[in-house]
């Protein structure tokens, strides 16, 4: 990686000149970065972003522009850009990025729905009234809430939420139901993964575990359903398939809303056990790794009653 640059204090840009979807561009590629989506040279493009984030080449050519123009990133004639910056150059940039108004209301929705303070079903316009904000605003948080399984569709301005764990006892339940049937997947008489899937996980927890900061929880989230559902999926059984994909569906509120008091360190464990479950897949260990899955899921219930003892640190699977 190329020394990091010292960025002269008059490239420091005042954040008001620039269009808040610039930002959100600007925000998102320092979020993947600080997650280790960017090594080892990988360009990052136009198109690829515009893709990824469904929006149009415009603000993602903004938003790279104004990174290279900070010395964040290099560009590279007919092949996009790379990341030339060091850790805590991107935490320092990360930083000084103004909060994001959509992500403040997201999790804003996500925690009055956990506390009961919203109903099932909502309207567009009573919402944007209680929150005070404008209805455009409100749209594109619905909208990436829909996107995200959060809500169902919308129909003439109305949204409907998804079920979710909604009480203690609800996640208590939901831990005792996933310690069976979770540890059960892998004793099933046909269990069988597939070799690259199995590769592509693995590769994928230790890029977490590497990099694991606040910015990831959103690929930890989705990380994770996807390791437990690998498992599941392999077990050859439609039934624990569809039960694992349920509780991923229930968890996603609850999960979603615990991002800021989000614990690193609990976030790296949990990537550590999962490394450890594939390993154990890997060798054909399976009541090995079924030994090491109810440890994990034990783990994640123990922390659970520490969070409703008031230790609220304790936050991890």
């Amino acid at each position: 990686m190329a020394p990091q640059q010292q960025i002269p204090m008059q490239t420091q840009m005042d954040n008001k000149s620039v269009p808040p979807l610039t930002q959100r561009v600007s925000r998102y590629i320092l979020d993947q970065a600080l997650a280790g989506g960017y090594e080892n040279g990988r360009h990052m493009t136009e198109t690829d972003l515009a893709g990824r984030l469904g929006i149009s080449r415009t603000p993602v050519r903004a938003a790279l522009r104004l990174l290279h123009e900070r010395a964040l990133l290099a560009h590279v004639p007919n092949r996009g850009y790379t990341l030339v910056a060091d850790r805590e150059a991107l935490d320092r940039a990360r930083r000084e990025m103004p909060e994001d108004e959509e992500k403040t209301l997201y999790y804003r929705v996500l925690r009055d729905r956990l506390a009961g303070k919203l109903p099932t079903r909502v309207n567009e316009l009573e919402l944007a009234q209680t929150y005070g904000v404008p209805r455009p605003l409100l749209r594109n948080v619905m909208t990436t809430l829909l996107q995200d399984g959060v809500l169902r569709g919308r129909h003439y301005q109305r949204w409907e939420f998804t079920e979710t764990l909604d009480s203690v006892e609800s996640e208590r339940e939901s831990y005792r139901f996933r310690l069976v049937v979770e540890c059960a997947s892998l004793r099933e008489p046909g269990f069988k993964v597939e070799h690259e899937r199995l590769l592509a996980c693995r590769e994928q927890q230790q890029t977490l575990l590497t990099h694991a900061s606040r910015h990831s929880w959103m690929e930890f989230f989705e990380a994770n359903a996807q390791f437990h559902e690998l498992l599941a999926s392999a077990s050859g059984n439609r039934f624990i398939l569809d039960a694992v994909k349920q509780q991923n569906r229930l968890r996603r509120i609850s999960d979603l809303s615990d991002y800021p008091l989000v614990n690193i360190d609990l976030l790296r464990k949990s990537c550590r056990e999962h490394l450890q479950i594939l390993d154990a897949v890997e060798e054909n260990k399976l009541e090995v790794a079924a030994k090491h899955m109810h440890a994990h899921l034990s783990r994640a219930s123990d922390i659970l009653e520490r969070r409703v003892m008031g230790d609220l640190d304790a936050l991890g699977e």
